[in-house]
């Protein structure tokens, strides 16, 4: 049950970025915009870092239960 509220989280997250994506370019120059951008990519970066965690953490103990 917690994996799937993680999941929805996560996939919440991604509609955001689009969003936020969307925003930036609409309403700041395009210098402005993709520095903003970088700065997303940046935390995206480490985001992904903590998904692979969780997923090794989850395999982790799959296996425990086994």
């Amino acid at each position: 049950t917690k994996l799937t509220e993680l999941y929805a989280q996560f996939r919440s997250v991604g509609v955001n970025y689009n969003q936020i994506v969307k925003i930036l370019y609409r309403n700041f120059s395009e210098k402005k915009a993709a520095a903003y951008l970088y700065k997303l990519e940046k935390e995206t970066t480490q985001l992904i870092a903590i998904c692979k965690q969780i997923l090794e953490l989850s395999q982790q103990i799959e296996q425990k239960l086994k």
